[in-house]
């Protein structure tokens, strides 16, 4: 009599060629199917993840420039503004002066 793992062993071969390829294939396919689903689905979270720090990371950047530097700007502008309003001004008076002077 053999011994019961051996004939275990035995009764596994036996099934295994009693089933065509496409069969056996098609039971043992969650082996090799789940393990990759699970990686795919991984790698798809950790490019997401990545995606989504980016994206917060680029909205910190631009409300920490509507914040910081766009007062700035305003700032700076307006004091161009005013300079450029007294350079019109005193180009006004000095064509004025210069129409009054002419002799003809």
């Amino acid at each position: 009599m053999l011994h019961p793992t051996i004939l275990h062993h035995l009764m596994l071969v036996a099934n295994l060629l009693q089933q065509s390829p496409f069969e056996w294939a098609s039971n043992h396919i969650h082996m090799v199917a789940w393990p990759t689903i699970c990686l795919i689905f991984w790698k798809a979270g950790n490019a997401w993840r990545k995606f989504l720090d980016t994206a917060h990371k680029t909205i910190s950047q631009i409300d920490n420039m509507a914040t910081n530097h766009f007062p700035h700007m305003e700032e700076s502008l307006q004091k161009q503004d005013g300079f450029l309003q007294s350079m019109d001004k005193n180009i006004g008076r000095m064509a004025d002066v210069m129409d009054r002077e002419r002799p003809f």
